[in-house]
C-alpha cells in the first residue's frame, strides 16, 4: 500500500467506508511499511468468493435485557439473529484440523475453518457468512405434499438422488428445481401426497463467526501526497467460523418460505397450529 491509499468499495446498505485517518509526515529513509494492497491481490487472486451478512440480535423479545425468545419465531426462525445486507467480498479459507488447541472444548473440528478477509471488510461474533462458488451435501427424508411443490431444508442448487420405497425419480423427467431451491414436481409426476421420499443434494455453504484470532491489527502507512502524509489503517482480520446448520429458507425476494407439513392433522384448520401450516 505503499504510496497508495485504500481503494474504494461500493457498499450496500448498511456497509460503510471507513477512509484511513491521514496526519502530516515527512519521508524517512529508514522507513520501512507494511504493504497491505499487495497483501489483499494476494489474497484476491487465491482466496474464495463469499458473502458476508450484517447480523444482529433478533429484536422479537420481550425486553431489552431479557431472553424471553419464542423458538418459533418468524422473524429470525428460532436462531436468534438477523442476517441482512449481504457484501460480497475475498476471503482466504483454510481448514483449523491441524490447530486443535485454538478451541480445546472441541468446536475446531472439520466444520470449522479460519478466513481471513479483505482490508475494510469487519465481522463480529455469530456474523453468518455464505461461500458463493462451492457447495456441501445434504440428504432428508421428505414428506410429498398436496400440489406440486415440495420445500427441502436448505436450498438446493443440485438434485443427485430422488426416491422412494418404491421406484427413483429424475431431473427433467419427474421434477426440476425453482429459483428458490424447492423440488416442483412436473404434471402427473412424482409420488402421490403423503408419501415419504428421500432426497440427496448440494446446497449452499454457510458459516457464522466464532472466535477473533486476529483483529484489532493496526499500522501505519507513507503517502507522498500534499507534501508526505501518514494513513493510520486498519490490516485484514481473520476469524474462526464453526458451519451453519440452522438456516432459515427464503425466496429471491426475501419472504419466508415455510416448511413442508410433516405431522397429519388433528382437527379442524388451526391458523396458530405450526402444523397445519
Amino acid at each position: 500500500m505503499t504510496g497508495n491509499p485504500p481503494d474504494k468499495k461500493v457498499r450496500p446498505q448498511g456497509w460503510r467506508e471507513k477512509p484511513p485517518v491521514r496526519v502530516p509526515g515527512k519521508p524517512d529513509p529508514g522507513r520501512v511499511d507494511l504493504d497491505l494492497a499487495k497483501f489483499d491481490k494476494l489474497l484476491i487472486s487465491k482466496g474464495t468468493r463469499i458473502k458476508v451478512f450484517r447480523t444482529m440480535p433478533c429484536s422479537n423479545v420481550l425486553s431489552v435485557d431479557g431472553g424471553e425468545h419464542s423458538p418459533d419465531c418468524d422473524l429470525c426462525n428460532g436462531s436468534g439473529w438477523l442476517d441482512v445486507h449481504p457484501i460480497e467480498c475475498i476471503a482466504f479459507i483454510q481448514n483449523q484440523n491441524l490447530e486443535k488447541l485454538i478451541l480445546p472444548e472441541g468446536l475446531a473440528d472439520g466444520n470449522t475453518i479460519s478466513a481471513t478477509f479483505e482490508r475494510g471488510v469487519e465481522l463480529q461474533y455469530f456474523t453468518l457468512v455464505e461461500l458463493r462458488d462451492y457447495t456441501e451435501i445434504f440428504y432428508q427424508r421428505v414428506k410429498r405434499q398436496d400440489g406440486n411443490l415440495d420445500v427441502l431444508k436448505y436450498k438446493a442448487l443440485v438434485v443427485n438422488v430422488c426416491a422412494d420405497a418404491r421406484r427413483e425419480y429424475y431431473v427433467d423427467s419427474d421434477f426440476k428445481l425453482d429459483p428458490n431451491g424447492s423440488i416442483q414436481w412436473l404434471p402427473g409426476r412424482g409420488p402421490d401426497p403423503g408419501t415419504i421420499y428421500s432426497v440427496h443434494y448440494e446446497a449452499a455453504v454457510q458459516f457464522r463467526a466464532v472466535r477473533a484470532m486476529h483483529v484489532n491489527r493496526f499500522t501505519q502507512v507513507f503517502v507522498p501526497d500534499n507534501g508526505g502524509q501518514v494513513a493510520h489503517v486498519k490490516a485484514h482480520e481473520q476469524w474462526l467460523l464453526a458451519k451453519e446448520f440452522l438456516v432459515r429458507r427464503r425466496d429471491l425476494n426475501g419472504n419466508e418460505i415455510l416448511p413442508n407439513l410433516i405431522h397429519p392433522k388433528t382437527g379442524p384448520d388451526d391458523p396458530n397450529d405450526p402444523y397445519q401450516r
